[in-house]
């Protein structure tokens, strides 16, 4: 790769592109819609680590917060780089803004509610310089109660695509288990929470991609790199602190809105990546389980308004029921919330004077 990369400058608005030496080891980016104490505590924990051996910078992705707390965050954090997007246009949608702003030659895609060590740097660095190329390195995640995550899985087949079929197909000794060693777990797919890729690999197999909104993204970029010849690792001997939900359970109104995105970025996973009869069976199938069996929960739901995760259910339900006819009318799979969306109008913050365009390089989108 060139010693030279063409990248979005977020310090001269008016002229938003020019060449800068790439002068970091890794960049680490992050996207954050509200989710400011956490954030801190993630920036307070990269902000002690020694730069002697692993030069990095931290790239923060505001999607349009709109709280007034971005500016007191970049008073807070002078050597960090904020940029603002536009709006709330998704986690790919950060992370590709960030990814055009890095100068570095590893790419550190990073939950804004973890708590990174050293070790943890070092050890995905060192990791991802040595496997194949177009590879994807992550790690251990521990919650804050202890408890070991599992921020891994398999790909979307007609057997595991809801809780209950997973269940049936342990039941009947069908579950394919990840390879695994002291050293390893070399599974489909890791989170998004904590992908660290070279630049140069991340340009290969392309960027996030924004048909996605929320969920699954990560998923498609697994796949994508596995087809790309590379592989998807989790290092067993580091570990980061994972406190779940900064952004993206905050309150019901939010966690139903989440829980339906996953529902729909499933539907547009199997779109990209399924065909023929397995592609109809599996949509059908979700729309069968989301619709159909899942009438009798939301109707439980409003009986017991009362209680806040049950009162969820008949949010999803709704939301499910107007993304169906969406999809019909509009003949597409992706999230209304997308910006590939056909009906997608974009309306330009102006509460935020920092308004800086996708880099040239980001894909026309979501």
């Amino acid at each position: 790769m060139s010693d030279y990369l063409k990248v979005f400058d977020p310090v001269v608005f008016q002229t938003p592109f020019k060449t800068r030496l790439i002068l970091k080891d890794l960049s680490v980016i992050i996207v954050n819609y509200r989710c400011w104490d956490k954030l801190a505590q993630c920036l307070d924990s990269l902000t002690a680590i020694s730069q002697t051996s692993v030069s990095f910078e931290v790239i923060v992705v505001d999607n349009a917060s709109e709280d007034g707390r971005l500016l007191k965050f970049r008073q807070l954090y002078k050597h960090i780089s904020f940029l603002s997007n536009q709006g709330n246009w998704g986690f790919s949608s950060g992370n590709n803004l960030g990814a055009t702003a890095a100068r570095g030659k590893y790419l550190l895609f990073l939950n804004p509610d973890t708590i990174v060590s050293e070790k943890v740097l070092t050890g995905m660095l060192d990791q991802a310089k040595v496997s194949n190329a177009n590879s994807i390195i992550s790690c251990r995640q521990i919650r804050h109660n202890g408890d070991e995550d599992k921020p891994f899985g398999v790909f979307p087949s007609p057997m595991a695509l809801t809780g209950w079929t997973r269940a049936l197909a342990k039941l009947m000794h069908l579950n394919t288990n990840p390879i695994q060693n002291e050293r390893f777990i070399y599974p489909d797919w890791v989170s998004g929470s904590v992908i660290l890729i070279s630049k140069a690999s991340f340009n290969t197999i392309g960027a996030w991609d924004e048909r996605f909104w929320l969920y699954y993204e990560d998923v498609d970029l697994c796949q994508r790199a596995r087809a790309a010849g590379g592989e998807v690792l989790l290092l067993m001997s580091v570990a980061l602190i994972h406190n779940h939900g900064g952004s993206s359970r905050s309150d019901s109104d939010i966690t139903a809105l989440t829980k339906a995105e996953v529902n729909i970025s499933q539907h547009e996973y199997i779109s990209l990546h399924e065909k023929g009869i397995r592609e109809v069976f599996m949509q059908a199938f979700l729309i069968l389980n989301n619709i159909v069996f899942g009438f009798l929960p939301a109707l439980l739901g409003l009986f017991f308004f009362f209680n806040k995760r049950l009162s969820t259910v008949p949010k999803i339900y709704l939301k499910m029921l107007d993304y169906y006819f969406s999809a019909f009318f509009n003949n597409t799979w992706i999230s209304p919330r997308s910006m590939q969306h056909p009906e997608f109008f974009p309306l330009p913050n102006f509460k935020d004077t920092n308004l800086f365009p996708l880099g040239e390089d980001s894909p026309q989108r979501a």
